[in-house]
């Protein structure tokens, strides 16, 4: 079945890119690394907010991005890679960043699929 992606998961993709930007190096199992990078997630709360660029300050930070998107809590996708995993999508991010190794551009462009 083909969803349409919904306006806040077209302004999430759009905030992982512009937080992926500002840290170029991605980060596995945490939000943020200590080598200043950030997961897909993580580079989410980059581009909605301004945040510190010490990477030790960053990592403190857990984010609630539920409360600006809330397609992460109320959206269930299935997992793109086939492991048929269908989960909120919250979930399912972590998993393609953690689990899959996929880029935050490749769950970008899926996001806007």
């Amino acid at each position: 079945m083909h969803q349409v992606p919904r306006e806040d998961q077209l302004e999430l993709a759009d905030a992982i890119a512009a937080g992926a930007k500002r840290r170029p190096e991605q980060a596995f199992g945490e939000y943020f690394s200590d080598h200043g990078g950030s997961c897909a997630l993580g580079a989410a709360y980059e581009g909605a907010y301004a945040l510190p660029r010490d990477p030790h300050e960053a990592r403190s930070i857990r984010p609630r991005l539920d409360r600006l998107f809330d397609c992460l809590e109320n959206v269930r996708r299935r997992c793109p890679v086939g492991c048929n995993k269908r989960l909120p999508l919250n979930a399912i991010i972590l998993h393609l960043n953690d689990d899959h190794h996929w880029t935050r551009e490749q769950i970008v462009e899926w996001l806007k699929q």
